[in-house]
């Protein structure tokens, strides 16, 4: 491991957050072998992370998923929920087989596996306290694809541990917060009432749109909500999650029985209380979502950690960007190690 018993400073947690970003970032280059799930290459730092401080192993799970959120637009939503609960139970369980298990009896592998397992189990049962209990029929194809990306996330770790040796991550890392800080300079720091203010107003119309049930108003709040995510937050409307996520709740919502049957499919009955039920979901969720996605034009103070994080991030992926090659050879450059071998 990278990191051996040691409390992380402020500058190196906030850059191995960043790392999360950027393998998250690199992941959705790669081709989707199943279009709805992704592979979490994230929690390869969560691996590269076990041997650290216990306090800075949670900081940087709960900084992982805060990050993730707040650059994808999910930060309100209930999504984030969902997103925080299996980093942080998937990140200790992983962590507690490490520490409590013998190497020779688990592996890297077994532990990666382990966590993907968590995470889905956490996932499902968390979307099913709102969808209802029909998403627990997804458990099952999850945990298949879970344990598949636990292994590719294992075997990425191994060979990205080649690479960030203690002494280069230390030595480097000085290097980038005194290139990051010249950087920042430059920056205005954003107004904390301001800030605010959009956050509150984001979380009380976010609220308020659980306790609309009409479709129509639904229909209604999405597209005010994509207007103002489009012309008024200069945010870009991305269509293929909105599908993805009303194809999940109608595969979760949408059979279980209530009311006239409209159709069969097998053993399966299409009814229409389940279908309105599973539309009005599907419009709230939506909603939420295109609502949140304002909320990537908030920018956290450039001192905290979240603002160190988003910085290193920004750093890397310019980096990333403008490399050209493989997607090792653009990590690699992202990284900006001195000396690096052969992934």
């Amino acid at each position: 491991m990278p990191f051996q018993n040691k409390a992380l400073s402020k500058n190196a947690l906030a850059w191995c957050c960043a790392l999360t970003l950027l393998f998250s970032y690199a992941e959705m280059i790669l081709p989707r072998v199943v279009p709805f799930f992704r592979f979490g290459l994230a929690n390869t730092v969560i691996l590269l992370a076990l041997d650290i401080k216990f306090s800075s192993f949670l900081i940087l799970s709960i900084l992982k998923a805060t990050a993730a959120s707040l650059m994808g637009g999910t930060l309100f939503s209930p999504f984030f929920l969902i997103s925080i609960m299996q980093s942080i139970l998937s990140a200790l369980v992983m962590r507690l087989l490490h520490k409590i298990i013998s190497k020779k009896v688990i592996s890297l592998y077994g532990i990666s596996i382990a966590g993907s397992a968590v995470s889905a189990f956490v996932q499902i049962t968390l979307a099913a306290l709102y969808i209802g209990s029909g998403t627990f029929s997804l458990l099952g194809p999850m945990l298949i694809f879970n344990t598949i990306s636990g292994i590719i996330t294992a075997f990425f770790s191994e060979k990205i541990c080649v690479v960030l040796k203690e002494s280069e991550f230390l030595k480097n890392n000085e290097a980038r917060a005194a290139i990051q800080n010249d950087e920042v300079s430059k920056v205005s720091e954003p107004r904390p009432a301001a800030q605010i203010a959009l956050a509150l107003t984001l979380i009380a119309f976010s609220a308020s749109v659980f306790f609309l049930k009409d479709l129509r108003v639904l229909g209604g709040a999405l597209l005010v909500s994509l207007i103002a995510q489009r012309f008024l937050f200069k945010r870009k409307i991305f269509f293929w999650p909105h599908l993805s996520l009303w194809l999940f709740v109608f595969i979760s919502a949408a059979f279980v029985p209530n009311g006239k049957v409209l159709c069969k499919l097998w053993n399966l009955s299409l009814t229409k209380g389940a279908l309105l039920l599973a539309l009005q979901k599907a419009l709230t969720l939506s909603t939420v979502s295109a609502l949140s996605q304002c909320a990537v034009c908030l920018k956290p103070g450039k001192n905290t950690l979240l603002g160190k994080s988003l910085q290193y991030y920004k750093l890397m992926s310019d980096s990333f960007l403008k490399t050209q090659g493989s997607i090792i050879k653009k990590i690699k450059a992202a990284l900006n190690l001195s000396a690096v071998q052969e992934l």
